[in-house]
């Protein structure tokens, strides 16, 4: 796992965003160049998911803080809860679940073998355009889309089915997601698949909504406004 920090002030309060598969840290610039006045909380992004674990000396750092809140996008949503991330105040997902390859809850298993197998560059673009959901949105994500190869994003997603689907035991989460964010027109964790994932806890549907939710809430402060309720 990479990790960024994205603001550290020494604020009581800290916010951890871990970015969807395949993206780097041009989301969350974009998202801290649209947060006007002062957001009171640092910010540490996650992202590349070959490994689950934070770096040495990180889990430490975050102890430190008086209230710990997680905004997490796509594959984020099981990244977050397999990094041993204790004592969790408040947990958003955003267009994903803690279950990547399920036909319930979360990516069927035949399409996510077949982004898989067939992963290059000309798919990349493709995918890329149905999270966005329109052309016209495509072209406005690529202003800051991620600086990574397809071979790149498919050895992480191999790493990612490698996790979920093989003999290791995955870790029981200290926490749990308290807030969900669905997106109507999600062609990645198809909509009823969330609702499905989250009949427990406080959603929100965004019917037109893509699964590139960044254009809806594109600052910080809308991020954490959804959890306020």
């Amino acid at each position: 796992m990479i990790t960024r920090w994205i603001q550290r002030k020494g604020y009581e309060r800290l916010l951890i965003f871990f970015n969807g598969w395949g993206m780097d840290g041009g989301i969350a610039d974009f998202l801290q160049s649209n947060t006007t006045g002062e957001f009171d909380r640092d910010i540490l992004l996650c992202y590349d998911y070959r490994t689950t674990g934070f770096p040495d000396g990180l889990p430490g750092d975050i102890a430190g803080y008086g209230e710990r809140m997680v905004a997490a996008w796509s594959l984020g949503v099981w990244a977050a809860q397999q990094t041993g991330l204790e004592k969790v105040d408040k947990a958003l997902a955003l267009n994903g679940t803690p279950w990547p390859v399920s036909t319930e809850k979360g990516i069927p298993p035949d399409i996510f073998r077949a982004t898989l197998d067939n992963y290059d560059e000309e798919n990349r673009l493709r995918f890329l355009r149905r999270m966005c959901g329109s052309t016209a949105l495509f072209k406005r994500f690529m202003d800051f889309a991620p600086q990574r190869d397809a071979a790149d994003q498919q050895e992480e997603l191999d790493a990612i089915l490698q996790e979920v689907t093989g003999d290791t035991v995955q870790p029981s989460p200290a926490w749990e997601y308290t807030h969900a964010v669905i997106g109507g027109r999600d062609m990645v964790f198809p909509a009823a698949a969330q609702e499905r994932a989250w009949s427990g806890i406080q959603r929100k549907e965004m019917r037109g909504m893509p699964h590139f939710p960044f254009f809806e809430f594109n600052n910080w402060q809308e991020i954490c406004k959804c959890m306020e309720a």
